[in-house]
C-alpha cells in the first residue's frame, strides 16, 4: 500500500512543483495548529475521530510534501548524470589529443625550443618561428588550463551527486516513513469506527453528540446567514435548476435515517453524497464563502451563503480550496470529497437551509 501511495504521488506531481511545496508547508503549519487545538478542545467519540482525521490530514500533506521533494530530486540527479556524463565523455575525448601533444612538447624540451625556432632562419624565417612557437605555447597553456578546470569540476559534480544521492535516499525513508503513519491513522479509524457501529453503547454515545453537534451547525448558520451584501442574483428564482454539488448516488436522503441494526432513528436534514474520494465538492450556486473551517461532527465543512436567507453546507471534505469571505461562483471548486468527521467513510453531506430551516436539496437541484 505504501509503494502504492509513493508511485501516485510521485506521478501526480505537476510543473508548479516549487509553489506546491510552498503551499504544502503552509498546509502543514495550519494542520499542526488544528490538530493541537483538537488535542484542547475536542470531547468525546466524536472528538476521537475529529484528532485522528487531523493526524491523517497532517501525515498526508506530509508525505505529498516528501513525495514533490523525492521527485525534484530525481530529476535533478537525473540532470547531473546527464551532464556529467557530457563531461566526462568530452574529456575522454580529450584526453588522447592531450597526451599526445605533451609527448610533443617532451620531445620538443628534448630538441630544446632554441633550435625549433631557429631552425627556419636558414630560410630567413626566424620571426615567423618565433611567433608560431608563442601560439603554440598559449594554445597548449589554455588546453591544460581546460582539461585541470573539467577535471576540477567533474571531480565537484561527482561529490555533489553523492550528497544527492545521500539526500535522496533520506526523503525515501521520509516519504515510507509518512506513508506508514498515513496507513496507521487510516487503520485507527477505520477499528473505531467499527466500535461505534457493532456496539450499541458506542453507537447510542456517538448519536447523542451527533444531535448536539447538528444543534451546533444550526446556531453557526443562523449566526452567519445574512451579513453580506444582497447578491446579484435572487437563487430562488433558480429553486429546481441548482448544480449538484458532487457527482455520486444519492445514499440517504432528505428527512429521518433509520439505522439498520439498532433500528435507532436520527434527523438527516441533507443528503449524503456517495462521491468518490478526492473528487471535486463545488458551489451549488453564486455566493460567499460564510465559513471554511472543521466543524464538530461534520469535519471539514464550508458554508456558501447565497443571499436571500438561503445558506448551502458541504461537510465532510478532504481538503477545503476556499477561505471565509471568497466569492464563489456556481459550479466553482470549493474542497475535494473525503471523510473527515464521518462515521462511515467518504461521501459529501449537504444541506440546504432557507430562513433558517432545512429544506430538502433534492426540490432545489436539477433533474439527472
Amino acid at each position: 500500500m505504501i509503494a502504492a501511495l509513493l508511485v501516485a504521488a510521485l506521478t501526480a506531481a505537476d510543473g508548479s512543483r516549487a509553489s506546491r511545496l510552498s503551499e504544502l508547508q503552509q498546509e502543514i503549519l495550519r494542520l499542526q495548529r488544528e490538530r493541537d487545538g483538537l488535542a484542547t478542545r475536542e470531547r468525546g467519540l466524536l472528538g476521537d475521530v475529529a484528532r485522528i482525521d487531523a493526524e491523517i490530514a497532517l501525515h498526508r500533506a506530509r508525505f505529498e510534501e516528501a513525495t514533490t521533494r523525492l521527485r525534484d530530486t530525481e530529476e535533478r540527479l537525473a540532470d547531473s548524470d546527464r551532464a556529467l556524463a557530457d563531461l566526462d565523455s568530452a574529456q575522454g575525448r580529450r584526453g588522447p589529443v592531450l597526451a599526445a601533444r605533451l609527448r610533443e612538447m617532451y620531445k620538443m624540451k628534448a630538441v630544446g625550443w632554441a633550435a625549433l625556432v631557429l631552425a627556419p632562419l636558414r630560410g630567413g624565417q626566424g620571426f615567423e618561428g618565433l611567433r608560431y612557437a608563442g601560439y603554440l605555447a598559449r594554445r597548449d597553456a589554455r588546453q591544460i588550463a581546460a582539461w585541470r578546470h573539467d577535471a576540477a569540476r567533474l571531480d565537484a559534480g561527482r561529490a555533489a551527486l553523492a550528497g544527492e544521492r545521500g539526500r535522496l535516499l533520506a526523503l525515501q525513508t521520509e516519504a515510507g516513513r509518512e506513508g506508514a503513519a498515513l496507513e496507521a491513522g487510516r487503520a485507527a479509524r477505520a477499528s473505531l469506527l467499527s466500535k461505534i457501529r457493532d456496539d450499541r453503547l458506542q453507537h447510542d454515545q456517538a448519536l447523542g453528540e451527533l444531535e448536539t453537534a447538528a444543534r451546533e451547525l444550526s446556531r453557526l448558520v443562523g449566526a452567519l446567514e445574512g451579513d453580506g451584501s444582497p447578491p446579484a442574483l435572487d437563487v430562488r428564482k433558480f429553486r429546481g435548476l441548482l448544480d449538484w454539488p458532487a457527482s455520486g448516488t444519492v445514499s440517504a436522503g432528505f428527512g429521518p435515517a433509520v439505522h439498520p441494526k439498532f433500528k435507532t432513528e436520527t434527523p438527516h436534514p441533507g443528503l449524503d453524497i456517495d462521491a468518490a474520494p478526492g473528487s471535486p465538492i463545488r458551489a451549488v450556486f453564486d455566493g460567499r464563502v460564510a465559513y471554511a473551517s472543521q466543524l464538530h461532527g461534520y469535519g471539514l465543512t464550508a458554508v456558501v451563503d447565497h443571499g436571500n436567507g438561503v445558506i448551502s453546507v458541504y461537510a465532510h471534505a478532504e481538503a477545503l480550496t476556499v477561505s471565509p469571505n471568497d466569492e464563489v461562483r456556481r459550479g466553482q471548486e470549493l474542497g475535494r470529497v473525503g471523510e473527515s468527521g464521518s462515521l462511515r467513510g467518504p461521501y459529501l453531506y449537504f444541506e440546504l437551509r432557507e430562513a433558517g430551516k432545512p429544506v430538502d436539496p433534492v426540490a432545489w437541484l436539477r433533474k439527472r
